[in-house]
């Protein structure tokens, strides 16, 4: 809702992100390139998909991107000439980059949690948060140092060049980096969760309407792990338990945590996806709002997260 009650384009870069891993997929590496060259150029937190690929050392997919984003940034200073051009950038570094990190409630990434949990920086909501009482630079450091150590885990895991693109395990890749672009941009409103969808069918898909070899205790843990995730990212909006209650849940940075469970999960299902049946997964919405299409082949599967129309479902909440 917050994506078109706000003007926001969030959901804009997401379909760019899908439609570049598509063309990834299909071995459309320039056209991958300049989907994301686009996104970065038009918010730059798309990134993390390039470094992504960075590490998997994909690195036609980056060379293309990097290219395409010289070329499209180069449009301002043929527009405003190099020097005021080049100042632009570097005011939006100077000024601009420096006022992201805050505390502020709706602030959802995990910059915001940080440093509403560890200083008494005004949270704009009146409701303190905050366990410690730390200088906000050195919590700003700390929370860089936190997300390079955890890193590690999905690092290890995400070891080695990719070896099928539409493998189940890639694809939960994709899905993982995905839903981490909120919490790793210093400013994350609600909106900008809208990347985690990729992360939902994904999971929803597997646990719910996919048989698997996984044991019924871990199965019941992990289906629980994923209706606790969905019901503090989705269920703390505002439409259901109204704005007051709303933001006292940002204050304590429930989609957040929210966040953090569905990524987990998705490291689960990464591990595990040899256990799925991928000869029978199926997933649909209803016809108009989601699609997701599954399309089995051999040992392989092709799956392409269907993007069509997100406004159909926010008309019908905000009727």
């Amino acid at each position: 809702m917050d994506n078109l009650a706000n003007i926001q384009i969030n959901m804009y870069l997401l379909f760019l992100c899908l439609l570049a891993i598509k063309q990834f997929t299909k071995g459309n590496y320039w056209l991958a390139g300049l989907l994301i060259a686009l996104g970065i150029s038009l918010k730059v937190y798309p990134v993390f998909l390039l470094f992504y690929f960075l590490y998997k050392r994909e690195f036609r997919v980056v060379l293309w991107t990097l290219l395409f984003v010289l070329l499209l940034n180069s449009v301002s200073l043929m527009v405003y000439g190099i020097e005021e051009g080049l100042n632009f950038y570097l005011s939006w570094q100077r000024d601009v980059t420096p006022r992201s990190f805050i505390a502020n409630h709706k602030n959802q990434s995990l910059f915001g949690v940080f440093l509403r949990v560890f200083t008494d920086m005004d949270p704009d909501h009146g409701l303190y948060t905050n366990l410690m009482n730390l200088d906000p630079h050195k919590v700003k450091l700390f929370t860089y140092f936190a997300i390079a150590t955890v890193a590690i885990i999905p690092a290890y895991f995400f070891r080695g060049r990719i070896r099928a693109k539409t493998d189940l395990s890639t694809l939960l890749e994709y899905s993982f980096v995905l839903t981490a672009i909120p919490l790793l941009s210093p400013i994350a409103w609600k909106a900008y969760f809208i990347f985690l969808w990729p992360g939902i069918f994904m999971s929803y898909a597997l646990l719910i309407q996919t048989p698997s070899n996984l044991k019924p205790r871990k199965l019941r843990m992990a289906k629980a792990v994923f209706w606790i995730s969905m019901v503090l990212v989705v269920g703390t909006a505002e439409i259901f338990i109204g704005p007051h209650l709303s933001d006292i849940m940002e204050s304590y940075s429930l989609i957040s945590i929210g966040t953090v469970m569905l990524l987990l999960l998705q490291l689960y299902l990464h591990q595990k996806s040899s256990e799925f049946d991928r000869t029978k997964i199926s997933f649909s919405f209803r016809k108009n709002q989601f699609t997701a299409i599954f399309h089995s082949r051999n040992d392989s599967i092709v799956i392409f997260l269907g993007f069509i129309t997100l406004h159909d479902i926010f008309t019908e909440l905000l009727r």
